[in-house]
């Protein structure tokens, strides 16, 4: 053996790669592959393929993989539009070749789209018996999301994070009601009843409806009316800042489930206070506003339709108490 691996050999080492590059892509005959499997080292042949799954560790399973291959690509052929094949020897009897293949799908009759690939390759050949043998080849294509002068792709993940969370705040969004930003019905509904599924249990559910309202549709105008409803969304927000699912369920009519257990005393001391605030802020309209509340304690195994049901008949015996007050 040579101590010195001589230019030849180095040269003979190039065109066998190439000569594979061209038998396994531009025509995978049974020549050809006949071709390949002669040019591999049948003891120590590894082989790491572009795809996830073409990983293989000798010489059978390879083969195996490069029959379901061919049968996939049936009629598919290539063209090398690019490739540059490098030497670097390894000691005295073996070498590298690096280098790249760009190549793009060839179609019998015209196509949209194209496969195209722009790969890489690394081949270690061990020299025997006077010839070259493959024992390692590892192919690759570069990952698409990193840019140029990147080193992770940064750019594609910050990007689909930002996606992520643009989608977050759709879907954030679509639960709102447009006028107050509370829940909307369906979004109220569907967080109780996922709280309730969960297992809560000593909670209030409140349903509130705001005294003489229509009478200011009536009498001052539908724009008087949304800030009406826009400003006891604000004074909701104020008595329930926490621990508290606060909903418009439709017109005047809102809804707050407590998130957390909370005793008959503390629930009528809300009540009181968003009944008191309400009437303190709307002392000064021209037409006399007021709210009244329906009161439910959760019980393990009602639903939401159960809850909503029962305040709201509590909500109904408040209004005929005379409004402005609570009932359970």
């Amino acid at each position: 053996m040579r101590e010195t691996m001589d230019r030849a050999w180095l040269a003979e080492a190039v065109e066998l790669a190439r000569e594979l590059a061209h038998a396994y892509l531009i025509e995978p005959s049974e020549e050809n592959v006949q071709f390949i499997a002669g040019a591999m080292d049948p003891q120590l042949l590894s082989l790491i393929g572009t795809g996830k799954h073409e990983f293989y560790a000798d010489i059978a399973s390879f083969f195996e993989g490069l029959e379901r291959d061919q049968q996939e690509a049936q009629g598919v052929v290539f063209e090398i539009l690019d490739e540059y094949y490098e030497p670097r020897p390894i000691g005295c009897d073996s070498c590298l070749v690096i280098g790249t293949l760009w190549v793009r799908e060839r179609p019998d009759r015209p196509k949209p789209l194209l496969v195209e690939m722009d790969t890489r390759f690394t081949i270690v050949f061990r020299r025997e018996g006077g010839r070259w043998l493959l024992t390692h080849l590892h192919h690759s294509t570069p990952n698409l999301d990193q840019r140029r002068d990147e080193y992770y792709p940064k750019t594609a993940t910050e990007q689909a994070n930002a996606a992520l969370e643009y989608s977050k705040a759709l879907e954030r969004r679509a639960e709102l009601d447009s006028m107050t930003e509370l829940l909307n019905h369906a979004a109220f509904e569907k967080h109780v009843a996922a709280a309730l599924i969960e297992g809560a249990e000593d909670n209030a559910f409140f349903m509130i409806d705001l005294d003489n309202f229509k009478t200011v549709n009536d009498t001052l105008g539908h724009p008087e009316g949304d800030r009406v409803i826009d400003e006891f969304a604000d004074v909701l927000e104020q008595v329930f800042p926490r621990d508290a699912l606060v909903g418009r369920m439709g017109g005047d009519e809102f809804a707050v489930f407590s998130t957390n257990p909370l005793s008959a005393d503390d629930a009528e001391a809300k009540a009181r206070e968003l009944i008191e605030t309400w009437c303190d802020r709307s002392a000064q309209r021209a037409v006399e506003l007021g709210c009244s509340v329906g009161i439910v304690r959760v019980v393990r195994g009602r639903t939401f339709f159960d809850l909503y049901r029962a305040a709201d008949q509590a909500l109904y015996a408040s209004k005929g108490n005379g409004k402005a007050c609570f009932s359970w």
